[in-house]
């Protein structure tokens, strides 16, 4: 026998019903997403040339020896910036091996959201709170970067601070002519020390429940 009438009724309802929250969740997930969307760092050859250059250097090191057997070395991939007024959020990669990083960005405020570190196949991301500025007309210099990392363990923090030592400024001045062109400025990142901890993240191992973090 077939369903009563009102029970078929009841249940094309509950489908179009479930038809229509599947399709609201599915928007809300691609406008987050949307909103969310990272842009990635800007090639200066590439660029229009109006925006300001933004330089800075880095300085890796451990704060004590690693454990692991065949341990490499720990090395910046890439590290995300927003502007605060607009929300337009930007990410710098790093080449590696790379002591330094050169991109342009749009003038304002900046904050430093998030950092992660790569050695070897394993990854480590950091979720911090610095911020600095962006000047028109000028070559903004954000210092020099000195992360020194813990080695792996259950609870890995590092240590970031932020030097305002002049680096070698001919070797870049080689392979990007154009910073000669601007008055240099420094806006360091502020705070300049902080002490953060690390988040393994994919394609990490292990997969430690209570520091491994997607």
């Amino acid at each position: 026998m077939g369903a009563p009438m009102g029970a078929r009724s009841s249940h094309n309802t509950g489908l179009l019903i479930f038809d229509w929250v599947a399709a609201g969740v599915l928007l809300s997930m691609c406008l987050h997403l949307a909103g969310c969307s990272i842009s990635g760092s800007k090639d200066l050859e590439r660029s229009t040339g109006f925006e300001p250059i933004v330089v800075g250097f880095v300085q890796v090191e451990p704060t004590r020896p690693f454990f692991r057997k065949h341990q490499t070395e720990a090395l910046i991939k890439f590290f995300d910036v927003k502007n605060i007024k607009t929300g337009e959020r930007t990410r710098v990669h790093m080449e590696p091996g790379a002591e330094r990083f050169v991109t342009r960005l749009s003038p304002g405020e900046y904050e430093l959201f998030r950092i992660q570190i790569g050695e070897g196949p394993f990854r480590s991301e950091s979720m911090v709170n610095m911020t600095f500025q962006v000047y028109a007309d000028k070559v903004v210099y954000l210092g020099i970067w000195r992360l020194r990392i813990d080695p792996p363990k259950t609870v890995r923090m590092f240590q970031w601070d932020v030097l305002a030592e002049a680096p070698n400024w001919d070797l870049l001045l080689v392979s990007h002519p154009d910073i000669g062109d601007k008055p240099l400025l420094i806006s360091l990142l502020q705070p300049v020390t902080s002490h953060v901890r690390l988040f393994a993240v994919a394609p990490s191992q292990p997969r430690a429940k209570y520091f491994y973090r997607r």
